[in-house]
């Protein structure tokens, strides 16, 4: 290498001393921009505050603020229920089930809608338009209401426009508009037969909903189509109740008379009747509770014996084996109380 080519000391420390004028230059000029910007932030937020002490001037020369004021302490009202909308933005939507799929059952067509309806209540941000709406119910829906449904969508029919336009033509097409006349003739009709009351009471319930009757009316058609057995149990009972109130008597009255029939079927207690006649055997007879230890027929003076038909429809029913009534068993019979007076 030529020593003439290569650079002094002295021509370095020149050029180290050329290049830190230049960054302290550039960082000079970048001090003063930093400065002049902070200068201008400065005076909008300035400006700002001036904007908002003049705002808070004008609001506060409102006459309606007074009195809105005024009312709130005078009566606090109850604080506004917290909805989805409420909430923080950046807090996480609740998660929630989707609906089934609805494949076009009237019956099932309002639950189907509302619970749509309230997954977008719940999900404002996942479903933040009305076609995204009218989309996710077409998907959910199944047979031939998913048919309808894509006609619908690919026509561009108005239907598809919010989901409120589009559900009132599933109501129109699949559904049913319940009206009082035809949920009074199911009420009417309506009857407990095979199952228990409680799955009776949650169908009449239904039906009820959109009845318009009173209280009083919907007790009595309650009352009316319970089953036999049960209206039995309830002679000896208050049914001047409200409807709730007689369902919940009803419902305790048929767990009983399904726990005896289940001990009745297991076999029951078996009791042994005494002797008619000091040479006789005693005969093992089983009788439900109430009656056991008593005479199954009545014996008193005045009175015939019971056929064997009868006997045991007054067992099956739980009626007296004395005088037949309900309410109450033999042993306590106030028929036969007054007949030993």
């Amino acid at each position: 290498m030529d020593p003439a080519h290569n650079p002094s000391p002295l021509d370095r420390l020149q050029r180290i001393e050329g290049v830190l004028q230049q960054h302290e230059a550039m960082m000079t000029a970048a001090a003063a921009e930093a400065r002049g910007a902070a200068e201008t932030q400065g005076q909008s937020l300035a400006a700002l505050a001036a904007q908002l002490q003049q705002l808070a001037a004008q609001l506060a020369q409102l006459p309606s603020s007074a009195g809105i004021a005024s009312s709130s302490e005078a009566s606090p009202s109850a604080p506004a229920p917290v909805t989805a909308s409420s909430l923080p933005s950046d807090a996480p939507e609740p998660r929630v089930g989707t609906p089934e799929r609805y494949d076009g059952d009237r019956e099932t067509c309002s639950p189907f809608l509302t619970n749509c309806s309230l997954l977008f209540a719940l999900q404002p941000r996942t479903f933040a338009t009305e076609p995204a709406k009218v989309v996710f119910v077409i998907n959910h829906l199944t047979g031939r209401a998913r048919l309808w449904g894509t006609a619908e969508w690919e026509r561009r029919s108005r239907a598809c426009a919010s989901f409120d336009l589009f559900a009132a033509e599933l109501r129109k097409v699949f559904g049913f508009e319940n009206s009082g006349s035809d949920s009074a003739r199911g009420l009417m009709g309506l009857k407990q037969g095979e199952r228990t009351v409680a799955d009776y009471s949650i169908d009449f319930r239904t039906r009820a909903s959109h009845s318009g009757w009173n209280s009083a009316a919907l007790r009595d058609a309650f009352l009316h189509g319970l089953a036999d057995y049960i209206k039995d149990e309830l002679v000896s009972h208050d049914t001047s109740l409200t409807l709730d109130g007689v369902i919940d008597l009803a419902v305790r009255i048929n767990l009983r008379v399904q726990t005896r029939r289940r001990e009745k079927r297991q076999g029951g207690i078996q009791h042994t009747r005494p002797p008619r006649s000091r040479g006789g055997a005693a005969a093992a007879n089983s009788t439900p509770l109430g009656q056991q230890f008593e005479d199954p027929e009545p014996m008193q003076l005045g009175r015939t014996s019971l056929s064997l038909e009868e006997r045991e429809r007054r067992r099956k029913s739980n009626l007296c084996l004395y005088c037949g009534a309900a309410g109450h068993y033999i042993s306590g019979c106030p028929a036969k109380a007054r007949a030993h007076q």
